[in-house]
């Protein structure tokens, strides 16, 4: 019966081991080889201490075995901190945000931002109202953003439509109605105190209309309590509150740097991935523009899945040696390991 109960346990250790050995964050699916050694290395190391700790060996030794009941479970805590870390940070962003199945993307609102900046700047005015529309509806950037970069570009806030009460509002407000608007806007936060766009519109009104610098910065500072919230919006509204206060004249069109590192340097990431991506079509041979391509979404926008689909790309191209494409995803593994851009 004893022993039933050992080969149980063993067989039922092994396979949730196994299980949670699959959290190791250094197994990545890339080489599959080694992600098996990894987790086979790890559940074995695991096994032999438990026999170690629990063997026949350990009984009657006495005072001679008291070290191994500290050393032995310290080394197996070692061994799995790091997967055990992993499961509870998976599952807290599970519950933080469950409804959404997208791989967590930190770097997504400001390539957004830089894609419709450059289509303003390049005259594209259509697809630029398309995307408006489109970053409007996911909630993801603040509608107040977006008025303020299309007023810059000579387009009418009103072009994107907003929901209705913050429509009542935003009309309110252009017809000097500011106490009503204040009204509004109160109340639609009062529902939601996490709605970016009532916020951002109360805000430029108590900064730009009533020149109550003071009340923007409460709205500001209720809002930042709020979980959960975008960081982009909040660097924003810091930085436009001061703007709608003491509003200055239209400044001098910006110029973009020129080469493709000095775009990255800068943060120019939309820029500079396109102007590569322009490279590789217009050149399937050029090398170095398709790793520069991997490099700035790997280390600066931090697109892991986006990375890999052009690495797959370059296997595809005939113009590239296998020793070149190993060289590529060698490299792609050294940047994926490095802390990422910001």
């Amino acid at each position: 019966m004893t022993l039933a109960l050992i080969i149980i346990f063993v067989i039922v250790g092994s396979a949730a081991m196994w299980w949670l050995s699959g959290f190791d964050s250094q197994v990545t699916g890339e080489d599959k080889t080694q992600d098996l050694i990894r987790r086979v290395i790890r559940c074995l190391g695991t096994l032999a201490l438990i026999g170690i700790l629990f063997g026949p060996n350990a009984v009657g030794v006495g005072y001679a075995f008291a070290p191994l009941l500290i050393i032995i479970p310290a080394a197996i805590g070692v061994i799995w901190a790091g997967c055990i870390a992993e499961l509870l940070s998976r599952g807290l962003r599970h519950v933080i945000d469950s409804d959404d199945k997208r791989e967590f993307d930190p770097q997504e609102d400001a390539r957004n931002l830089d894609e419709l900046a450059h289509l303003l700047k390049s005259g594209q005015k259509e697809a630029a109202l398309q995307v408006c529309a489109a970053l409007r509806e996911s909630g993801g950037i603040s509608g107040h953003t977006l008025d303020t970069m299309l007023a810059h570009a000579g387009i009418p806030s009103n072009a994107v439509p907003l929901a209705k009460p913050l429509q009542d509002a935003g009309r309110a407000r252009r017809e000097g109605r500011f106490a009503e608007a204040e009204s509004m806007l109160e109340s639609l936060l009062a529902e939601n105190p996490r709605n970016v766009e009532a916020a951002m519109m109360l805000m430029r009104l108590y900064a730009q209309d009533l020149r109550r610098t003071d009340k923007a910065m409460e709205v500001l500072k209720a809002l930042r309590q709020q979980p959960h919230i975008p960081h982009a919006h909040i660097e924003y509204a810091l930085r436009s509150i001061p703007e709608w206060s003491n509003p200055k004249a239209e400044p001098a069109p910006e110029v973009l740097p020129e080469s493709v590192d000095e775009l990255l340097a800068g943060g120019y990431l939309g820029s500079a991935i396109e102007v590569l991506e322009r490279k590789v079509v217009e050149r399937p041979e050029d090398f170095d523009s398709w790793l520069k391509l991997v490099e700035a979404h790997v280390v600066y926008s931090h697109n892991i899945s986006r990375a890999q689909k052009i690495l797959q790309q370059m296997e595809n191209n005939r113009a590239f040696s296998p020793e070149q494409i190993a060289a590529a995803k060698a490299k792609f593994t050294e940047w994926r390991v490095a802390k990422p851009q910001r």
